[in-house]
């Protein structure tokens, strides 16, 4: 029997964490590739809202993970911490080690105790595959906030250069860095939102234009007086089906109708320019935005994505059903 320690990561075991996660997750699949350590620090090391790492340690190497990123959310006005759950795995030797529950459920109880509650992550989240989502019901007391719609249309014949793109009082521009002026943004937007990730720059400057895994684009609509009256975050990649555009954040006002417009068109634009066949985005179903993409010719139609919660405060899944404000960029899949 092996004798093994969990306890929070330290600097020293990431050259053994890293090899043990290309083995795991590389195992029978030809298509893995090696995760780097460059990787590995922007999303965990970078994170502007800290670190959520405890490790199985056997013998001075580690066996077994259970992390998480976590994010500054403002729930109900409070500024409070969520963390999505991923990139968890235990080594194939050592999965029995422990026996019942097993060093992964172990692993992964050690961490959700030292890490959630009042004062710490009051929601912990994650989009996971069935057979996790069938260990986090038993032993992780994770819940399903609800089985996730998505939208979706082809990208249809048009405009090309989303810069072309204007109205009458609005241009469209490429944001190379997400500045402060985006806080004022997010505030106009998340009035009629009971729980968001803070979309600040700096938020927005590592998830994406900072993100060593993926080349995000940003997207702005700014008015003659210089006021950023929107943005959107999209790439182009596979994801459920080749070439597809796909819409990450989406941060405008209900009510600006101008500045709505022009930016869905202007993703369409550099949607076509990336060579998109169709396009592909999420919101929550209870929002604004949710029927009028439809009304743009969007359709919803089902998925067999699960957003999974668990409660750590008071905040509830029935809550977050019904004001937890979430976007393709709050996921690990895309």
């Amino acid at each position: 029997m092996s004798d093994y320690t969990i306890r929070p990561f330290r600097q020293s075991d990431r050259d053994s964490l890293l090899a043990c996660f290309n083995l795991v997750f590389g195992e029978n699949n030809p298509e893995f590739r090696p995760r780097t350590a460059e990787e590995w620090s922007w999303a965990f090391e970078q994170n502007p809202a800290g670190q959520r790492i405890w490790v199985a340690d056997c013998d001075g190497e580690v066996v077994a993970q259970y992390a998480g990123y976590p994010y500054r959310v403002r729930c109900d006005g409070e500024l409070v911490t969520f963390s999505q759950i991923l990139d968890s795995f235990a080594h194939p030797d050592h999965r029995r080690g422990l026996k019942r529950p097993g060093l992964f459920v172990q692993t992964g109880l050690d961490y959700l105790e030292a890490t959630t509650g009042p004062g710490k992550d009051v929601v912990t989240f994650g989009w996971p595959i069935e057979e996790a989502n069938r260990l986090g019901e038993r032993y992780f007391n994770y819940e399903v906030v609800r089985t996730q719609l998505l939208l979706g249309r082809p990208v249809g014949e048009g405009p090309t250069d989303p810069l072309g793109l204007a109205s009458e009082s609005l241009k469209v521009e490429q944001q190379e860095r997400v500045t402060d002026e985006v806080d004022a943004l997010y505030e106009r937007c998340s009035q009629g939102w009971g729980a968001s990730v803070i979309r600040d720059s700096t938020y927005l400057n590592w998830r994406y234009l900072d993100n060593p895994f993926f080349e995000y684009r940003v997207f702005g609509a700014r008015d003659a007086s210089g006021t950023l009256r929107g943005l959107f975050v999209a790439r182009t990649g596979d994801w459920l089906t080749p070439d597809v555009g796909l819409l990450m954040d989406w941060l405008v006002p209900y009510d600006d109708h101008d500045a709505a417009d022009v930016l869905h068109e202007a993703f369409l634009a550099s949607s076509r320019a990336d060579g998109a066949q169709s396009l592909v985005t999420l919101f929550p179903e209870w929002c604004h935005w949710f029927g009028h993409f439809q009304s743009w010719l969007w359709t919803a139609y089902p998925s067999d994505l699960l957003t999974v919660g668990r409660q750590a405060h008071r905040w509830d899944m029935d809550y977050l059903r019904e004001n937890w404000w979430y976007q393709l960029g709050e996921t690990d899949l895309v």
